[in-house]
């Protein structure tokens, strides 16, 4: 989802007002928008009881069976990323307009370094800030269980085992998964600040 979301929103910008751009923020405004448990059942609707693409959606394990693993994995991939990559293409393109009409922006341009160098390394650079920083929180989330996701499609993981600590009731487990949860936060975070110096100068300044 960040590879995608940022691609697209980095387009957008680039191409403000085009047909491309409209399109693909209809999409992200889309995206946004749907909750997971509605575009999981759309997907589930489409891609494996009207068209057979991907049958009987089950959890198969990795050691048992690795090609029926990824292939019954794809529609909760799909839809985990779709929602946040429309997300991150929303931001992405704000960012991007914002830093590209700055003066370092101009100056690159104006030294005559080509357009690919001035996008790249310059303007995107300096919009990915804050993009690492939600990167940092979502990432520490999912890795602390995929609730709605594991439920929808009926997989079984630390969403669906929180959610059914919930119900029972059992706060020793619910307090496990806080703690993990709570844990791959502070780690992400981390690795966030540390990323901050190599992707933006100004930081090390």
């Amino acid at each position: 989802w960040l590879i995608g979301g940022v691609s697209v929103g980095v387009l957008s910008a680039l191409r403000r007002g085009t047909l491309f751009d409209r399109f693909s923020m209809g999409v992200a405004l889309a995206g946004v928008s749907l909750p997971i448990f509605f575009t999981g059942l759309i997907s589930l609707e489409l891609f494996s009881y009207k068209w057979p693409i991907f049958p009987n959606v089950t959890y198969v394990p990795i050691l048992t069976n690795p090609a029926l693993w990824a292939r019954n994995l794809v529609l909760p991939w799909v839809t985990l990323a779709f929602l946040y990559a429309a997300l991150y293409a929303r931001l992405t393109r704000a960012g991007m307009l914002e830093t590209m009409s700055e003066d370092f922006i101009r100056t690159a341009r104006a030294k005559g370094l080509r357009e690919r160098n001035v996008v790249v390394r310059h303007g995107l650079r300096a919009a990915l800030t804050p993009i690492l920083t939600i990167f940092g929180m979502d990432l520490g989330l999912l890795l602390g269980g995929a609730i709605l996701t594991e439920t929808t499609f009926s997989l079984p993981g630390l969403g669906q085992f929180t959610l059914l600590a919930i119900q029972n009731q059992d706060f020793p487990e619910i307090m496990g998964v806080v703690l993990l949860a709570a844990f791959f936060i502070v780690i992400a975070n981390m690795l966030v600040d540390i990323l901050y110096a190599v992707i933006d100068p100004r930081v090390r300044v």
